[in-house]
């Protein structure tokens, strides 16, 4: 098996997630990987069109307790998702937030 690899910026730091960590995520966590590890934006729709979750903020927020740092913003009344990095350990306890999810639609 390939390992799934996100380059961030430039097409420096590669952060290559675990076979054997890859194996236990999620069917919707991986495929949200896989959209997002490109490093560019991507809208909300198309989020949950690749994954087919029900509720795609749920899966936002199992990759963030695995240490992905996911940007977003919101343009034109739609919300785009971006992951900028991954560190070790959860982003979400370290206190990286993103004040655009937590707003109202």
């Amino acid at each position: 098996m390939t390992q799934p690899r996100l380059f961030t910026g430039a097409g420096l730091n590669p952060f290559v997630v675990e076979p054997a960590d890859f194996e236990r995520w999620s069917k919707q966590r991986k495929n949200l990987f896989h959209l997002l590890k490109d490093g560019r934006p991507h809208f909300r729709e198309k989020l949950v069109e690749v994954t087919n979750a029900q509720n795609i903020t749920a899966v936002i927020s199992e990759l963030r307790h695995r240490g992905a740092v996911i940007k977003c913003t919101r343009n034109d009344g739609q919300i785009y998702y971006q992951l900028t990095e991954m560190l070790e350990g959860s982003t979400v306890a370290k206190g990286i937030h993103c004040e655009t999810c937590r707003c109202s639609m």
